[in-house]
């Protein structure tokens, strides 16, 4: 642990707890050294290849005009982003909660740490993705980085968002951690990794609107794909979607802070 943290002495700034838990989370996460580091990107690397290989068998054609490759990372990456971040948020507050015996560091502290510490991962894995889609398979750099930016930030954003509520929660009842990865199954299939807006029918398409993550998505495939337009890629809807359980989350932990509501001890 830096020397910026201590158990005891001067309360260190904001910036200073957070910046360290951070180098913290990374350390622990890239434990392994070089081993570690390379682990990090092979799990998203053999999801692309593991729904590519599905899309081959099928006979199933990207309904852009690109490769099959870069089609599916345009969808696995913000879906792992959301949940990842979402995952690692969830697992901190409980697995982090014995850093509370350094003065000054809060719940909020462990849980900002984690989910900047996968913002700086996951954009690193982007680019290593995208990087590696393009000089492999020979597929076309985004045309508008930035809205590719915009839809991996949503995409972001709903995972701290949800992420939040849900540590918070966890804290309160083991119930409600076992049953996030059960909640987050149907979000595999309703984000967009498969198909487009413009593939589906009036109902389906009206109901997967309410989808947030499915509005990133596409966000993010305007943004790679040279004259793609979609009808489910409002950045309102996604900003929305994120603020609601975020702004929850802070009279949650008030209860649980004031009302030593934790079955932990903190």
């Amino acid at each position: 642990m830096s020397h910026a943290l201590k158990a005891g002495g001067h309360l260190p700034a904001w910036p200073v707890r957070v910046a360290t838990l951070v180098r913290r989370e990374r350390k622990t996460r890239f434990a392994g050294g070089a081993f570690g580091l390379l682990w990090a990107y092979v799990i998203p690397a053999s999801w692309v290849a593991f729904v590519v290989m599905i899309f081959n068998l099928t006979g199933r054609v990207p309904p852009i005009h690109a490769g099959a490759e870069i089609f599916v990372a345009t969808g696995i990456l913000p879906y792992i982003m959301f949940r990842q971040t979402l995952t690692t948020m969830t697992r901190s507050a409980i697995s982090n909660r014995n850093l509370r015996v350094i003065r000054g560091v809060r719940p909020a502290d462990l849980l900002t740490a984690s989910a900047l510490f996968e913002l700086m991962n996951m954009f690193v894995m982007m680019v290593v993705i995208f990087g590696a889609v393009i000089l492999i398979f020979g597929a076309e750099p985004p045309a508008n980085p930035a809205k590719v930016v915009l839809g991996m930030g949503g995409a972001w954003m709903l995972g701290v968002g949800l992420g939040r509520l849900i540590a918070i929660l966890g804290l309160m009842s083991d119930a409600v951690s076992r049953a996030v990865p059960i909640l987050l199954r149907p979000t595999f299939w309703i984000s967009g990794i498969f198909y487009t807006a413009n593939e589906l029918t009036g109902t389906v398409r009206d109901i997967l609107w309410w989808s947030p993550l499915f509005h990133a998505t596409e966000i993010l495939r305007e943004g790679y794909f040279l004259g793609f337009s979609s009808p489910i890629s409002d950045p309102r809807m996604v900003l929305v979607a994120a603020l609601i359980p975020y702004v929850l989350s802070f009279p949650a932990e008030i209860l649980l802070l004031r009302r030593g509501l934790s079955r932990y001890r903190l």
